[in-house]
């Protein structure tokens, strides 16, 4: 998830804040993409925000890829690109190619 540096906003006490200043804040929440650990801030994300965050953290998978959250059941929920989940510890998902049978 990309955070823009050149945005601001204004504080209630008039203090302008870069996006840096406000993304400093949130709370960092580990989950797991393809068993690898990855960190992303607390609150709303995209299917495709949890894809980039795991690519930029190393986890080798494109953004063309499907994600599926891990159900506690044992099933798997199909997330799409701009499906919102609410990133919570011990959330896990799995990232397959688009052709993968498997």
């Amino acid at each position: 998830m990309a955070i823009n540096s050149t945005v601001s906003q204004g504080g209630d006490d008039g203090v302008v804040r870069t996006a840096e200043d406000l993304g400093a804040k949130l709370k960092k929440i580990e989950i797991e993409v393809n068993s690898k650990k990855i960190q992303m801030p607390e609150g709303l994300a995209s299917g495709l925000e949890i894809k980039q965050a795991a690519i930029g953290q190393g986890v080798s998978i494109t953004v063309k890829f499907v994600l599926q959250q891990e159900m506690p059941n044992g099933t798997d929920k199909v997330i799409g690109d701009d499906d919102k989940i609410e990133i919570r510890a011990h959330l896990s998902f799995t990232a397959i190619a688009p052709d993968d049978n498997s």
